[in-house]
């Protein structure tokens, strides 16, 4: 999934899930299963962010350190 794609969703599972919070209790199974599931997009979400920034921070170029002796 792309990074717009899971943010997309992310905001649609967590809108829905407020929503359903005004309505029912927050032990309700399904609202339990949207709240994980909503839990482990969050997760996926921020894994792209942090490998997208690893790749770009990690092709910097380094200046070679000359030694004279």
């Amino acid at each position: 999934m792309k990074t717009k794609t899971i943010q997309r969703r992310i905001n649609l599972e967590k809108t829905l899930l407020n929503f359903l919070l005004k309505f029912l209790s927050p032990t309700n199974s399904f609202v339990i299963y949207l709240s994980q599931h909503l839990d482990k997009l969050i997760v996926k979400g921020q894994l792209r962010l942090y490998k997208k920034y690893k790749r770009k921070h990690s092709r910097r170029k380094t200046i070679p350190l000359r030694y004279t002796a």
